[in-house]
């Protein structure tokens, strides 16, 4: 098989290794041994770690039919722009053409972490820090006409000597002094950060104007968060666009008995015989609810607790009145989707099947990662726990429910029993009646019976009810 369609049939996921011969100009021809897919578009390009000439390199492979030139020069483009700028980058070693395998070879940087990374695993208080180094990066790139198109966290790297940006194909030249696109580029940062971040954009705008000598304006900041948020609605929809058919994140499978989109995340032999018959795991899972309207147990894959909570079909006429629309399990997976793309906490979700004769829907699954902890009803009923970790705890439960009005989110089922609690902190789950709304009217509405339901879970116990008494006006 030729090299060119040997690596066009690395679908995502995959992990085999494999060997080119790579020429570059003025030496004889090298091997390359790739040793991790890092990235793979299939057909298209492939990201990989691996050894060259004796040493660990990073290796980009351009393998599109008809495009595949075109984003080889715009990535070399990139990063030789960088270059010439100054600016913290990988070192371009070698690019060439070899059989049609377009390439790139990158000095393997050690001691590095994705920005998003340490991003998600560094403590509140040690954001600002990071958000600084991010804001100083931003400013050099716009101080030395460089703007980044696709700017997110993924493409930056920090180590103990700076910040590295990474990704050149989208890396353009622009004009330092004009300041709307330098401004939408801030906005473009700011939207990859959860909501909470945005109280750090007054400050994190100001270090910015500071280090391009540009002066304050009330106006310019308004505008940017303004901008931020149609941003951060656009990559909202996006992601839940990707959550309905295959791509580097979901496998999407369908033919007319079944609709099945898995995380690839948890993909596995084992997770796709479940997907192929989940009545044969449910039927040894250890079961939690065994309603007329819903199932839920708990399996086990691959080693991973998980929770599958199956949607039953009572009646006929139940059938009739559910068989067109989009099951529950479906807009459980999608509202899991929403909560974790804004940050707010809930179960990773995992899987979603909806059995079908064509178009119509039958029973429906949906498969999230199993919570630790308890729930809220059991949790403040114990004696056990002091009273401090119950005011903080009903300190996390206000916040969560506060960052959902706030980007108006009702959840339609505020019960105990569907706040889990871990190490203090709440997260949500039951997601089936969740909305987002548009309409202001239908938000506020939805809002009060939230939190009508909400208060009615302490009638019976005025001194949990006590600890969020205090609250009652902000989350009204």
């Amino acid at each position: 098989m030729r090299d060119i369609n040997k690596l066009r049939s690395i679908e995502y996921g995959d992990s085999k290794e494999f060997s080119l011969t790579l020429s570059v100009s003025n030496s004889a021809p090298t091997l390359f041994k790739c040793l991790k897919i890092t990235r793979c578009l299939p057909g298209k390009r492939l990201s990989c770690i691996g050894n060259w000439k004796g040493k660990t390199i990073f290796a980009k492979f351009f393998i599109d039919p008809k495009r595949s030139k075109t984003h080889w020069q715009k990535e070399k483009q990139g990063y030789q722009l960088l270059s010439a700028k100054h600016i913290l980058a990988p070192h371009l070693l070698h690019s060439g053409i070899e059989n049609e395998i377009y390439f790139i070879l990158f000095e393997f940087l050690q001691n590095t972490t994705p920005l998003k990374d340490a991003w998600s695993q560094s403590k509140k208080s040690e954001q600002p820090q990071l958000l600084r180094q991010l804001i100083a990066t931003l400013a050099t790139h716009h101080e030395n006409g460089i703007i980044q198109k696709d700017l997110h966290l993924n493409n930056f790297l920090l180590s103990n000597t700076g910040v590295y940006t990474v990704d050149g194909a989208d890396i353009r030249q622009f004009d330092p002094t004009d300041k709307q696109t330098a401004s939408n580029n801030i906005a473009l940062f700011f939207a990859q950060f959860f909501p909470d971040n945005d109280q750090n954009i007054n400050w994190a705008l100001d270090q910015y104007l500071s280090l391009r000598g540009w002066t304050p304006n009330q106006q310019l900041t308004a505008q940017i968060k303004a901008t931020t948020l149609q941003i951060r609605d656009k990559r909202k929809k996006d992601r839940l666009d990707k959550t309905r058919r295959s791509c580097s994140l979901f496998d999407y499978q369908q033919n007319w008995s079944q609709l099945a989109i898995c995380s690839r995340k948890f993909q596995s032999n084992e997770m796709q015989a479940f997907l192929n018959s989940p009545e044969s795991f449910i039927s040894n899972a250890n079961l939690l609810k065994n309603g007329n309207t819903c199932t839920v147990v708990i399996v086990t894959i691959n080693h991973i607790d998980m929770v599958v909570k199956r949607y039953n079909i009572k009646n006929w006429r139940h059938f009739l009145s559910r068989s067109l629309r989009p099951s529950r399990a479906i807009i459980s997976w999608t509202n899991a989707h929403l909560l974790r793309f804004y940050g707010i906490s809930t179960p990773e979700p995992v899987a979603v099947i909806e059995k079908r004769w064509g178009s119509v829907r039958k029973t429906a699954y949906f498969v999230s990662e199993l919570s630790k902890g308890e729930t809220a009803d059991v949790f403040f009923k114990s004696v056990k726990t002091s009273l401090t970790t119950k005011q903080n705890v009903a300190q996390s439960i206000t916040k969560l429910l506060q960052a959902m009005h706030s980007l108006k989110i009702s959840h339609g089922d505020l019960k105990t029993s569907n706040f889990m609690i871990s190490n203090t902190e709440a997260s949500i789950i039951d997601l089936d009646s969740m909305k987002q709304h548009t309409a202001l009217s239908h938000f506020k509405k939805a809002k009060k019976k939230d939190i009508k339901r909400f208060f009615k879970n302490w009638r019976d116990a005025p001194s949990i009810e006590a600890f969020f008494i205090d609250k009652l006006k902000e989350l009204e």
